[in-house]
């Protein structure tokens, strides 16, 4: 149910643009000045920085960024993707065969650009998903749902189609909150 609501809200995200851009070529928008909109798609890695870097210390990630308006000084984004936390063999009790994150965030936010640096930032809601297998099989895993608030920051190099950068991200309210820290690397397709 959820990865439907994803992908029918990405469509949307998609959908919605399209039209913005198509208006904006009858109407002149100002928001449609020397550039293209796109999607950035990518992969990150890298730490846990709070207290879950202990059980869960290193996150894999694919963020899906909608860039809207086309001018160069800055652009509106709907953020999205996938935050993996898998926790290593080591930190895992005898009785878990395995156990993980998945953060799934819906955020809005801007990007300002600077020559080829960039600096954006990003707020929304988050689905977070915490599963646990254990290694007796009389145990069903155990998942458990919830929604969070999630909020990020990214600074970055544009070169060319490639976008690579620093990104930070929290999730959920404090003192539970799970903060990390990402190495990115996203290729821009335009539309």
């Amino acid at each position: 149910m959820k990865t439907k609501l994803f992908i029918l809200a990405l469509f949307g995200f998609l959908t919605i643009g399209n039209q913005l851009y198509a208006q904006s070529r009858k109407t002149g928008n100002p928001l449609e000045k020397n550039g293209l909109n796109y999607i950035g798609l990518g992969l990150e890695v890298g730490p846990t920085l709070n207290q879950f870097s202990k059980s869960y210390p290193v996150h894999f990630g694919l963020p899906v960024k909608v860039y809207l308006g086309r001018q160069k000084k800055g652009r509106f984004i709907f953020r999205t993707g996938i935050h993996y936390f898998p926790a290593p063999d080591k930190n895992l009790s005898a009785d878990l065969r395995s156990a993980h994150y998945l953060i799934i965030p819906l955020a809005i936010g801007y990007r300002r650009n600077f020559q080829d640096w960039y600096v954006e930032g990003s707020i929304g809601a988050a689905s977070t998903q915490f599963r646990r297998t254990y290694t007796d099989d009389v145990f069903p895993p155990t998942r458990i749902y919830y929604q969070e608030i999630n909020y990020g920051l990214e600074v970055g190099k544009q070169l060319g189609n490639l976008d690579v950068g620093i990104a930070a991200y929290n999730t959920g309210p404090f003192p539970l909150n799970i903060l990390c820290l990402g190495i990115k690397a996203s290729y821009r397709l335009k539309w």
